[in-house]
């Protein structure tokens, strides 16, 4: 007879035990594969029907110049110092500093006593020279006669002759001197030789003046200045007799107009800039010299750009996106994320130039542009909140 071999139930109980936590670890490493490899729910494309709506814009070209915004101060389109011109003392004022004065309004007057005693002489010694001058032409005459008949001698008629340009000269130094006279009796009085602003004027009754002394300074201002540098690639722009318009800070950047009045043919080896000068009239006087203004200048013809948001553009470290929204069908959309270059505008804070990347009847999200994807399904809004339709791409 065989002999049977016995069952161990102490053995069955420990193999069980082996086996249960090995199944167990089975089953955990398989859930946390599957939860691993399980695709994102937010990353799952959205239905359509629950796609957000969006405002939408549709691109456009728009014509675009270059423009360049230059500071700088105004200044009197004219400016004189003025100087006595002679000595005296002052006996009458028509003028005080910083007084608006007219062209030939008197400034000040000095004593002219000096100066008419002075014209007085000169006519005095013009009288003695043409008396003088008189009786040489008739001593000459005669001295001429006698010479005819052979009665008066060479040498007579010779000192006749002289003493008659001598005469002469006489008289024409008596004109002179009554000239000079009437000139500084004129000096005299010191008038404005433009309508302006007198800025300095340190004159007053009875003081003593000297030839020489500056006495006033005058500006005029009923047209002011300012002088302007550009580059050369700037400067080819403008021409003489350009319109340009200013804005001045103290008036609140209130636009003033001006023209070009001189285009600087060589370049300046201070600034290396190319000067340009601008008149502005100022009849109103409601500009004053010293004044900031900023001169806004248009650089070139206008040209036709698409223009693009700031709201509608995302910047992801230093490279800029947008997305358009493309149609699907006749009632779905989606949203793709393009890569653009832009370039600012001048003048235009909240917008920008578009210099690749997009093309003219485009339509681009405006809204929630941060929260987009590519691919995502959208609905795109009008301006009056009403879904977009469309029989085709690029259409509205």
């Amino acid at each position: 007879m065989e002999p049977q071999e016995e069952t161990n139930p102490h053995g069955s109980s420990r193999s069980l035990r082996f086996i249960f936590p090995i199944i167990a670890a089975l089953g955990l490493a398989g859930g946390i594969f599957l939860f691993a490899t399980a695709p994102d729910p937010s990353a799952l494309p959205t239905a359509y029907s629950q796609a957000p709506s969006l405002r939408t814009l549709r691109l456009e070209a728009k014509p675009i110049s270059s423009k360049a915004a230059i500071s700088g101060l105004l200044q009197p389109r004219r400016r004189v110092e003025i100087f006595a011109e002679v000595n005296g003392r002052v006996t009458e004022i028509g003028a005080e500093a910083l007084d608006r004065v007219e062209a030939d309004q008197l400034l000040f007057r000095m004593d002219p006593i000096l100066a008419e005693v002075a014209l007085k002489r000169a006519q005095a010694a013009e009288k003695r020279a043409e008396s003088q001058s008189v009786l040489a032409r008739s001593n000459l005459n005669r001295e001429r006669g006698l010479a005819d008949v052979n009665v008066a001698s060479q040498a007579a008629l010779d000192a006749s002759e002289n003493a008659a340009r001598q005469a002469q000269a006489a008289r024409l130094e008596a004109e002179a001197s009554i000239a000079e006279a009437r000139d500084r009796l004129a000096k005299k009085t010191v008038r404005a030789p433009f309508a302006g602003i007198l800025r300095e004027f340190p004159v007053e009754v009875g003081e003593y003046v000297h030839s020489g002394e500056r006495v006033a300074e005058l500006l005029d201002v009923e047209k002011l200045e300012i002088t302007i540098g550009l580059n050369d690639t700037q400067i080819i722009s403008i021409q003489e007799g350009t319109p340009v318009q200013l804005r001045v800070e103290a008036l609140k950047g209130k636009p003033i107009s001006g023209v070009v009045d001189a285009v600087g043919g060589a370049l300046d080896v201070g600034t290396r800039k190319f000067p340009i000068r601008i008149e502005i009239d100022n009849t109103q006087g409601q500009l004053m010299p010293g004044m900031v203004a900023i001169v806004d200048l248009e650089l070139d013809a206008p040209r036709r750009e698409i223009v693009l948001p700031l709201e509608a553009m995302v910047d992801e470290f230093g490279l800029k996106y947008t997305y358009v929204v493309n149609p699907v069908d006749e009632d779905n959309w989606i949203a793709e994320k393009r890569r653009i270059e832009v370039r600012n505008l001048p003048f235009r804070p909240t917008e920008v130039a578009v210099t690749s990347g997009l093309s003219e009847g485009e339509l681009i999200a405006l809204s929630s542009v941060r929260q987009l994807r590519d691919g995502l399904a959208v609905q795109p809004m009008t301006e009056a909140g009403v879904q977009t339709q469309t029989s085709g791409r690029g259409s509205q």
